[in-house]
Order: C-alpha cells, then structure tokens, then sequence
C-alpha cells in the first residue's frame, strides 16, 4: 500500500512540474499585449485553453513572444513558459503584423534546439492576438484575446 502511495504521489508531483521563464522586465515606456487564448496542435487535435501569452515591443523592427504554462500533447509530463526572441513586425492602423523563422525559442532560459520556430506568422489586432507556426515538425496555432493592449 506504502508503494502505490508514494507512486501517486510522486506522478502527481511530476504531472504539476513546470520548466518555468523569466516574465520580461517591463520598463514604463515599454509597449506590450497580453492575451489569454487557445492553442492547437492540428495534426494530433490537441488543445490547450488559456494560455497566456505576452508579446513586447523590444525595438522599431523586433518584438518578444512569451507562453505561459504550454502543453503540445495530452502526454507531456510537465507545462514550459517559453520565450520567441527576435521577432521581425510591422505595424499600421490595422495593428501588428509579425513573422519569423528558424528562430530558436528558450524556456527556462535554455534554448530549445530541437524545436526551431519556423513559418510564424501572426498579428495582433483590436482585439485578438494570432499566430501559427512550427515547433520543430510540430504546427500550432493560437488564437487569444487581448486583456493588455496600448491604443495604436
């Protein structure tokens, strides 16, 4: 009985186990949009809800992407928060349109070589932030709605 006990416990301690990042250090002039929203995985039919995202304007041409808790299948033992450093963008009355590609992404600030971030793509609107793209062979999508957002 001590063993199956000590098994529970210990899954449950690894299932609740998080490879945790920084928040970025936000000074007061510093532009940034935060959304909760859905991210998929469409080739296994995966979904995560709520996830956090939080994308700061670093420069006139680049911009950070930061997800909280991130879990890519029903399988994977523990969430990450994972940084996407050195994003290109534009931005016009429409808002934010963003990309990138083989860009490798960090989490725990370690980089993450096996899950380059290729193909992304997204932008941030009114009232959404959007993105797709590849986590290694791994296509994703998230699609959030912005809680923090400065006027355009």
């Amino acid at each position: 009985m001590k063993k199956i006990f000590t098994l529970l416990l210990l899954s449950g301690m690894f299932a609740s186990c998080r490879v945790v990042s920084e928040e970025p250090k936000l000074a007061v002039d510093d532009t940034y949009y935060e959304a909760y929203g859905l991210l998929t995985v469409p080739s296994s039919g995966f979904t995560k809800e709520n996830v956090r995202t939080k994308v700061v304007l670093v420069s006139d041409e680049l911009l950070d992407i930061y997800m909280f808790d991130v879990k890519f299948a029903t399988m994977m033992p523990v969430t990450i928060d994972m940084v996407i450093s050195g994003v290109g963008y534009t931005q016009n009355a429409d808002g934010i349109h963003f990309y990138g590609d083989n860009i490798v992404p960090t989490a725990g600030n370690k980089p993450y070589d096996k899950y380059i971030v290729t193909d992304l793509v997204g932008y941030i609107s009114a009232d959404s932030l959007c993105l797709s793209n590849n986590y290694g062979d791994t296509p994703s999508v998230y699609a959030g709605k912005l809680t923090h957002y400065p006027l355009f």
